[in-house]
């Protein structure tokens, strides 16, 4: 008996010894120590993938599905529908391009089409008289704006300016680009009429023979002659950082397609000042305001010419140019009474108020 118990006692205190050494074992987290085995002799068994199709309305409402018979397999073929991603992707991939159809359109009878007439309507380019200019508002974020067209007396020729800034120099240049037209309504031609139709190369450009840091030259249309014949722009020139310094007239020939600065004017407008009124008109602020054409002298442009003072701006007369530059005229020294001929046509927005 008492062997037996002693035997009891030798047993427990092997297994202790056992266990103790067991739980002492430190595990091999990187499995450095493991056996390595091929990964390949190991079966995998495939996930098992619960189809969509076979889950009952119970349990659908319970992952927040929507009823299988009332949206995703209404009349649809349920063996084409993917079940994995994989199936989704693969389906994708094989459907070339060139199996899917592009369905014909459908027009309806042109009686039943209504096209809404464009708020557009034609008017006198040059209206009011020298008071139309380039919206330079945006012209520095922008880096270009542009001039409305204007069209000829004979609607065969349409011209129209812009105006570039450079912001490594701080320059504003301009150029006039001219564009033929078929002729016919006007309205047609203004409206349907391309810049890819004109010539990619300017006509005119100023602002662009050297690189001067804060130079500013823009062009502007001011109206064509009554023959169709000659175009004449208004060109200021200034700085960007003190604005305009003067406005000069600028007339191009489209039958010797050359142009010419007609400065004759304003040496006109100082040298009578300096003869009559005793006033060197170098040494005040001047300038003057292209109008239009003379509708009594067609070949004659008309200018007005103010002097800025501290008060009011002093009038210095109205003033006409014949594009040869023959003979520069005092019109009147008070009124700017003088009918100007309206030959160009434009395009006017129409805003309705609703």
């Amino acid at each position: 008996m008492k062997k037996l118990v002693l035997f009891c006692l030798i047993l427990f205190f092997f297994s202790g010894i056992c266990y103790a050494k067991k739980e002492k074992v430190i595990p091999d987290p990187l499995y450095l120590n493991s056996e390595t085995k091929d990964f390949e002799q190991i079966e995998q068994k495939p996930e098992k993938i619960k189809d969509p199709r076979t889950l009952k309305e119970k349990t659908r409402a319970k992952l927040h599905l929507p009823p299988s018979k009332k949206v995703y397999y209404h009349n649809i073929d349920k063996s084409k529908i993917p079940i994995t991603m994989d199936d989704y992707y693969k389906m994708a991939y094989d459907k070339k391009r060139k199996d899917f159809q592009i369905p014909e359109p459908q027009f309806t009878a042109s009686a039943e089409i209504v096209v809404p007439h464009p708020h557009f309507r034609v008017i006198s380019y040059n209206m009011p008289p020298g008071q139309r200019n380039i919206d330079l508002t945006k012209l520095v974020g922008q880096r270009v704006a542009s001039s409305p067209g204007i069209l000829s007396p004979d609607k065969k020729k349409m011209v129209y300016t812009k105006s570039f800034f450079y912001p490594r120099f701080n320059q504003t240049a301009s150029s006039a680009y001219y564009i033929p037209t078929d002729g016919g309504d006007a309205y047609d031609v203004l409206y349907k009429t391309n810049v890819m139709q004109g010539n990619p190369e300017p006509i005119l450009s100023v602002g662009m023979d050297y690189l001067q840091q804060f130079q500013f030259k823009t062009l502007f249309p001011i109206d064509f002659s009554k023959d169709s014949s000659k175009i004449a722009f208004k060109e200021k020139v200034g700085s960007n950082i003190e604005e305009t310094w003067q406005t000069n007239v600028i007339i191009y020939d489209f039958k010797t397609k050359t142009w010419k600065r007609l400065t004759a004017v304003r040496e006109a407008i100082v040298y009578w000042w300096r003869q009559n009124m005793q006033i060197e008109l170098k040494d005040y602020m001047w300038d003057i305001f292209p109008v239009g054409w003379d509708k009594n002298n067609p070949d004659r442009l008309v200018v007005y010419a103010y002097a800025f003072t501290q008060e009011e701006p002093l009038f210095l007369g109205t003033w006409s140019i014949d594009y040869d530059e023959q003979k520069s005229e005092l019109i009147s020294i008070n009124s700017t009474n003088v009918n100007i001929d309206l030959n160009g046509f434009g395009l006017k927005e129409i805003k309705f108020i609703h």
